[in-house]
């Protein structure tokens, strides 16, 4: 990683370089032009017979002529400046936003490699445990429950995979249906305590709000959020619908160490991860709130992050009422 930044600074030195020498040669042209302009005029003025019948006037012509040859090398100059440094910011940024995709890129595929390998892992281990060992009922379950856990993370990690996909490319077919809404969350949350028993779940949900959504995508959405406030979160999660005019307010609270203000926004972004320590030693590819927001979008919603008092973060998905 260190010999790829000492890279990156090199091409960035080089670049400024070449930069500074063409900022250098246009005012060194420049300079050049107005000697040569000045010399000309100069020139022609020697050369004028001072007891010319029109000598004043001539005199005039040759300083008007310096003068409009002074502003068309000073306007070439200003807008070859002008070309130049915008085309140079528009490569550096552009040039910088390649290293930052190739640094989130391969930050993912390191994270995606653990996310796939982990599941595999453990499956293969309880199913070798139960091939090689008589265990007592209880451990069988224990053992097949967990395998079947870490069967749905896998499935949840693949799906979110594919539909990244689909939606970057636009080949994904919305299927619309009405749903009610009570019943869809009941679900997830029936998901959610399946998997971690332990961990308690407040929900309180407008049974007669109904919406009109793409069942399989609005899941994932929700789930992924859910998914989040799961792996940050040690304390309760709390699950909140209900109307507001012709709109379902969803909140999803947690008890984490919250977002700060200035990330509120770039953790809907692909492949994107908090930098504190907290955050990093998580699981996580970067792509679940990214998933979660393009489909919340292609359902006319939003979703945005504040602040959960005294500690967490609180997700905000609204969706209209009415058919989209």
């Amino acid at each position: 990683m260190q010999g790829k930044n000492q890279k990156q600074q090199l091409i960035f030195a080089i670049y400024w370089f070449m930069l500074a020498y063409v900022v250098a040669a246009l005012v060194w042209w420049f300079i050049a032009l107005t000697i040569q302009n000045n010399a000309t005029s100069e020139f022609r003025i020697a050369d004028l017979p001072a007891d010319h019948t029109h000598y004043a006037l001539e005199l005039k012509r040759i300083e008007q002529f310096r003068e409009r040859k002074f502003a068309q090398y000073t306007g070439e100059g200003i807008t070859f400046l002008l070309i130049i440094m915008g085309a140079a910011i528009f490569i550096f940024r552009a040039v910088r936003r390649q290293f930052k995709q190739g640094r989130q890129q391969q930050t993912f595929m390191m994270a995606i490699t653990h996310e796939l390998k982990t599941p595999v892992a453990v499956a293969q281990l309880n199913l070798e445990t139960l091939n090689k060992h008589k265990l007592e009922k209880p451990q069988k379950e224990k053992l097949l429950s967990n395998t079947l856990q870490e069967i749905k993370r896998l499935n949840l990690l693949c799906n979110n995979l594919l539909v990244s996909s689909q939606l970057e490319q636009g080949g994904y077919v919305y299927a619309y249906e009405d749903v009610n809404t009570a019943e869809f969350l009941e679900e997830i949350v029936e998901n959610f305590n399946n998997r971690f028993p332990s961990r308690p779940i407040e929900w309180k949900v407008d049974e007669s709000a109904a919406i009109c959504v793409d069942l399989h995508l609005m899941q994932m959405a929700i789930n992924n959020v859910f998914e989040n406030a799961f792996k940050y979160s040690k304390g309760i999660i709390r699950l909140s619908a209900e109307k507001n005019n012709s709109m379902l307010m969803i909140k999803i609270l947690d008890e984490g160490p919250g977002i700060p203000d200035e990330d509120k926004k770039s953790v809907f972004n692909k492949y994107y991860r908090l930098g504190n320590e907290a955050t990093r030693t998580s699981k996580g590819t970067g792509l679940g709130l990214f998933i979660a927001r393009r489909i919340i979008n292609a359902h006319k919603g939003k979703i945005f992050i504040e602040n959960n008092h005294p500690q967490g973060a609180t997700f905000n998905i609204v969706l209209p009422l009415n058919k989209v």
